[in-house]
């Protein structure tokens, strides 16, 4: 291994390479390379541009299981594919496939008797910006079962969240796997999965709970404004903003499950529990690189 002295003109840093690696690879003043910056922080310099393109994905199953196949669906569409092609052996009766409230709402995702396709799929390059809708979308969903509880608006509202949260995988994987630029960095995407995670889990159970469940609901509005001020602002998110969101999940206290009712209401609180570490830990990240 060959140790270089980093050069410095105004504001730029930079350094000579190796001549003759120059030579080899026919590298002249006119020439291009490219930068590629892997996981560990490590920059690797190829002699010529290589540029990873989305690829067109084909696969043939045999599979009948609609929950199975939903799955598939999914998982095909959040990886940063061009386009991709399923086959099945025999055809299907997709109405009930339809009625997955998850794969209804993809677009380009078409259904046949016998294939799904789905071209031009959408990307999405800000995942940071995707959190922030998405924990907007679940306050104002609160606010609607605080006031007057429409169940089609709620719902609707339901809709839009798990939504975000598979664009925000969409968004991380895409990201990850083409090294692509976008405001936030690995150890941010990693953070902005987590409490994406959580709060879809959250919501799930958030629905189930009664408008007369007003104390409740008041402390996870509560609860949920405060995390959207630290979502809105995470470039200056520091130890002591995350122990307060930290207070105010422990203000709901824990449910013993008796009922269904108890048990959304435990899921919830925990929900809001792990987000709040996530929360914490992503704090003393932000401490590290200061």
């Amino acid at each position: 291994m060959e140790i270089r002295n980093i050069q410095r003109t105004g504001d730029m840093h930079y350094l000579y390479l190796p001549t003759s690696w120059c030579r080899e690879h026919r590298i002249g003043p006119k020439s291009k390379v490219s930068i590629e910056q892997s996981s560990d922080g490590s920059l690797m310099i190829s002699p010529q541009i290589t540029e990873k393109k989305p690829k067109h994905l084909k696969l043939s199953i045999s599979e009948d299981d609609q929950e199975i196949i939903h799955k598939l669906v999914v998982a095909c569409y959040i990886n940063p594919l061009s386009s991709f092609e399923i086959n099945f052996e025999k055809e299907m009766d997709f109405t009930k496939l339809l009625n997955q409230k998850r794969l209804i709402s993809l677009e380009s995702v078409e259904i046949d008797k016998k294939q799904i396709t789905c071209n031009g799929a959408i990307s999405i390059s800000d995942p940071e910006s995707l959190l922030k809708t998405m924990a907007k979308k679940i306050k104002n969903m609160v606010i609607v079962m605080q006031k007057s509880y429409d169940k089609e608006l709620i719902e609707r509202y339901e809709d839009e969240i798990d939504r975000s949260k598979m664009l925000i995988d969409k968004s991380i994987i895409s990201s990850l796997t083409f090294e692509r630029t976008t405001k936030a960095n690995t150890i941010d995407l990693y953070y902005i999965s987590l409490i994406s995670k959580d709060l879809e889990r959250m919501v799930d159970h958030l629905i189930c709970i009664s408008s007369k469940e007003t104390e409740f609901l008041t402390l996870v509005q509560e609860t949920m404004d405060q995390l959207q001020s630290i979502i809105e602002n995470t470039s200056n998110l520091n130890y002591k903003a995350a122990l307060q969101f930290v207070k105010k999940v422990t203000k709901i206290r824990g449910f013993e499950v008796k009922d269904i009712k108890s048990y959304d209401k435990e899921r919830i609180r925990l929900s809001l529990t792990t987000i709040a570490e996530v929360v914490t830990d992503w704090a003393i990240t932000k401490e590290t690189e200061k």
